[in-house]
């Protein structure tokens, strides 16, 4: 008869005579997350409420932040989706608050507008996740990402290609993954592969020279291409494909990268005065690329995806931005 309900557990501290908000906890039924849908589009909120429902998630909908809000007091949520542009109370404003009172609640934004337009905002407010509404809403991609958030699990080509058999190898020169990308690349189902080998190259090559090595500062002419790293440094290749899309990951072992560097490399409206050598890699992939994710486990390794669809029938421009930092 609960199998739908969720409860509220008030708490009180114990020299506290009010409630906090937050001592407010959640509690679900068991293996089942919580999702709140916020947008002032009555379809959108259906089309995504109907599909999480029908993927065993509770699910509730508000049509603007301030009725979110609202709905969080009563019950907290495990992750918020929500539109940039509402009414009485938009998208950026909800988060910075939930940031501020209720930091353990995930959250994604989505927008129809274009995403890297918002950039400037995006790094603002801290944001690493925001989806697109418009051509390229893929509703079993949105369950990717939306788990990987839920679960923690964010590492990992297989999130994307589950349907397929991966191959990795360990690289420990640059020269080595020149050839073994030019070999993958020539072994992949696309008509055009010159954008994919740009890409992989540039992400090849950010993470020996820039993640391992370190010379962001000496031109490209002076990396030592032949250099052979140790077994603790070398690279992690990772590709395969199903029968919609390529998958690629290159994966570093320092985790050098952070968030808002990314995001700065990304943002073409930045004030920075940055190395361009170094940014225009993750700015270029981004641009000839149906999809970028970048997973930064700090310290300890970086992780690059990139996914290309076969049939190429995706737009250029409004694609989803998707970094996550542990």
């Amino acid at each position: 008869m609960f199998e739908h309900q969720a409860f509220n557990i008030y708490i009180t501290l114990f020299n506290n005579k009010n409630f906090s908000r937050q001592d407010i906890i959640r509690v679900n039924h068991p293996g089942r997350f919580d999702i709140l849908i916020v947008d002032d589009e009555v379809g959108v909120r259906q089309i995504l409420s109907e599909f999480f429902i029908s993927h065993n998630y509770l699910t509730r909908t508000a049509s603007n932040g301030k009725e979110a809000l609202e709905m969080i007091e009563q019950t907290l949520p495990d992750l918020v989706i929500s539109d940039i542009q509402m009414p009485v109370m938009d998208g950026f404003e909800l988060f910075s608050i939930l940031d501020s009172k209720y930091p353990t609640i995930k959250h994604i934004l989505m927008t129809s507008y274009d995403i890297d337009k918002y950039i400037s905002l995006i790094r603002k407010y801290n944001i690493g996740n925001i989806l697109s509404k418009g051509p390229e809403f893929r509703l079993n991609e949105i369950r990717s990402y939306v788990n990987s958030i839920l679960t923690g699990e964010k590492f990992g080509l297989h999130r994307f290609l589950s349907q397929a058999t991966l191959n990795s190898e360990i690289i420990s020169s640059y020269a080595q993954a020149k050839n073994v990308c030019s070999e993958i690349v020539k072994s992949l189902p696309l008509n055009n592969k010159f954008y994919l080998e740009m890409a992989i190259d540039e992400l090849v090559s950010n993470a020996f020279f820039h993640a391992v090595l370190k010379l962001s500062d000496l031109p490209r002419e002076c990396w030592p291409e032949c250099y052979n790293y140790q077994v603790a440094n070398a690279i992690k290749l990772t590709w395969g494909f199903d029968h919609e899309k390529i998958g690629f990951s290159v994966e570093d072992p320092k985790g050098n990268l952070t968030k808002n560097d990314a995001l700065k490399w990304l943002d073409n409206n930045r004030a920075e005065k940055v190395n361009e050598e170094h940014g225009r890699g993750l700015l270029l992939v981004r641009k000839l690329i149906d999809r970028l994710i970048i997973n930064i486990d700090p310290g300890k390794r970086t992780e690059c995806v990139i996914i290309q669809y076969i049939d190429r029938n995706q737009s250029k421009n409004n694609k989803p931005l998707m970094i996550h930092e542990l």
